[in-house]
């Protein structure tokens, strides 16, 4: 056999892949990542993002033209849709499509349109396009659309499965079953078409009825007359649509200690020594519920990210106050608003039944500028940000709660196979008056370190570590008990070292059925010259139960149990049952 010259070879393949490249516009591509990359919601790097696409993944690409650096992706095993650079694909060939036989038959019974009858004879729902308007049919059900004389395109597809794809040319007064399935092994969706035949007969059938009409006099308004009341700060006229989120929320607890809050088990509120007694209680609420609202405004420079969430568990234990959790927007790499702080790792935070999670975490919300994105070509993660300093301290001659210098917040995020790790680090400036009015500033510190990460897809370990000067409102342990700084007998401010963490192991009996083990502590230094009852460490440990039973619900129960220490060794004990009953919107 005559073999080719490496030279005319080398230049064969050349212009197979200009002939390729030439035609491939317009067309779809059975294509494959090479770079691992992100699949986005428009053609700009500054778009969300809607999911990760790992190297070697197999994709559908539509190349949109020639000058075009991003190309159409269509993820057809999640369905998602959206946008790729096209350096990071590699084109394999051009999807086959497929015309659909039509038999040469037309029915007896005359029409100015042809019916199409669409089954699907799968146990899984798929998606049917016909000249882009999407139907969705469930297993072993079926659709009958009405369609024009000529020729119409169909999708038809579903997750997990290589899609159908192809033209059909319908007659008027034809009627059609399709009938869409997989293949043997569920990775690759077929059709057939049969005609339907019909026998003509006369019926003769005659309809009598009375309705009777009541017409209302017509009112005439002038809309130019119509008075508009709006202040310079009220809010515009809506230009984009929104999505509501949120859930439904009944929690319950009995608690055998007598503590007051109902939102998280504070440690920092046991009785010790004598007064720590039984004094049970019920509690049943549907305060903890949430709403939130949600855009993606798309402008000439990207889109922009906007979200307002609120729950009811503001102003007190007897007053259901709406609170407000996030209102924050977000352009490309940079968030301003309030949301969760910097100093933080919602990553590493386990799921439990009490609402504040575990008293030793850093849970904070707050007023943020900050600026985070990802590093290089990697998932690794990089933050800083500018947040309000409000001041968890006394201070008898205050000056509201305002401070002179924001707190200033970092982290720095490296992503494993198989989890995370976190390193996170606060810097602060806290002041206040002194009784002769001088302002005294002392410098506060924290250092965080936090992770997650998976075994054998059933086993998790969450777990942190922080500690530094004048952060306890940035742990959930002390944050609403004004401890950052104390007032000292010579008329300074004394800003105590504080400290905490936990760990967590969880395990999965099922997808939707699993537990978890949390055990955490939390330690403050105390002065000498502080009186003796004063907090000075605290233990948490819960057990939570979840089971998921059906999309969107989900319920949990918990035990929770936490020790204080005073700084004169007294201790206090205490035990509460948790529960709670979610479905979301």
């Amino acid at each position: 056999m005559k073999q080719f010259s490496s030279p005319t070879y080398r230049l064969f393949i050349t212009l197979l892949m200009v002939f390729i490249h030439q035609n491939t516009f317009g067309q779809w591509m059975r294509s494959t990542v090479e770079y691992s990359t992100h699949l986005r919601d428009h053609r700009s790097i500054n778009s969300p993002a809607l999911m990760r696409l790992e190297k070697g993944r197999d994709i559908l690409a539509l190349p949109l033209h020639e000058e075009s650096q991003f190309v159409k992706v269509w993820d057809y095993q999640t369905g998602k849709r959206g946008f790729v650079l096209s350096k990071e694909l590699v084109y394999i060939d051009t999807l086959a499509k497929a015309d659909l036989f039509v038999p040469n038959f037309q029915g007896q019974i005359h029409r100015k349109e042809a019916l199409l009858h669409i089954e699907n004879i799968e146990e899984y729902s798929i998606i049917v396009e016909i000249d882009q308007y999407p139907y969705e049919i469930a297993p072993y059900k079926e659709i009958k659309l009405a369609l024009p004389e000529g020729q119409h395109g169909i999708w038809a597809y579903r997750d997990g499965a290589l899609p159908f794809w192809g033209d059909i040319e319908l007659k008027d007064s034809s009627e059609y079953i399709i009938q869409i399935k997989t293949t043997e092994d569920e990775d690759v969706i077929m059709a057939d078409i049969q005609p339907v035949e019909h026998v003509v007969d006369t019926v003769i059938v005659e309809n009598r009825y009375e309705k009777t009409l009541t017409f209302l006099p017509k009112i005439k308004i002038d809309t130019t007359k119509i008075v508009d009341n709006k202040h310079p700060q009220d809010l515009e006229m809506a230009q984009t649509p929104f999505d509501i989120r949120g859930y439904v929320k009944l929690n319950g607890l009995y608690d055998f200690h007598g503590l007051a809050r109902t939102g998280g088990f504070p440690p920092y509120d046991i009785p010790v020594g004598e007064d720590n007694i039984l004094n049970p209680g019920f509690y049943l609420s549907a305060r903890q519920s949430r709403l939130g609202i949600s855009s993606n405004i798309l402008t000439d420079q990207g889109y922009i990210k906007l979200f307002i969430e609120l729950d009811f568990v503001g102003g007190g234990n007897a007053l259901d106050y709406v609170r407000l959790r996030h209102a924050y927007v977000q352009y490309g790499y940079l968030t301003v608003g309030q949301t969760w702080t910097t100093f933080t790792d919602l990553y590493s935070t386990p799921l439990t039944v009490d609402n504040e999670g575990p008293s030793s975490s850093s849970s904070t919300r707050q007023g943020v500028i900050r600026y985070e994105k990802k590093v290089g070509k990697s998932d690794n993660e990089f933050a800083i940000s500018l947040e309000t300093p409000t001041r968890n301290f006394s201070d008898t001659i205050a000056i509201d709660q305002r401070q002179l210098w924001p707190d200033v917040a970092s982290r720095y995020k490296i992503t494993l196979p198989r989890g995370q790790i976190q390193a996170a680090g606060l810097f602060r400036v806290l002041s206040q008056h002194n009784p002769d009015d001088q302002v005294i500033s002392k410098i506060g510190y924290g250092l965080m370190i936090s992770g997650k990460n998976s075994f054998k897809d059933k086993h998790k370990i969450y777990y942190q570590i922080i500690g530094g000067r004048g952060v306890t409102r940035y742990i959930s342990a002390f944050s609403s008990y004004n401890l950052d700084a104390v007032a000292s007998p010579t008329n300074d401010i004394y800003v105590p070292f504080s400290a905490g963490g936990y760990f967590t192991y969880e395990y999965y009996f099922k997808p939707n059925l699993f537990l978890n083990f949390v055990n955490g502590v939390s330690w403050i230094d105390n002065a000498e010259w502080q009186p003796d009852h004063t907090f000075e460490k605290s233990y948490y440990t819960s057990a939570n139960l979840f089971w998921f039973p059906f999309d969107r619900c989900r319920t949990g129960l918990s035990i929770v149990q936490g020790e204080r220490f005073n700084k004169d060794g007294q201790r206090g004990s205490a035990w509460r049952f948790q529960m709670y009953i979610r479905y979301d919107i």
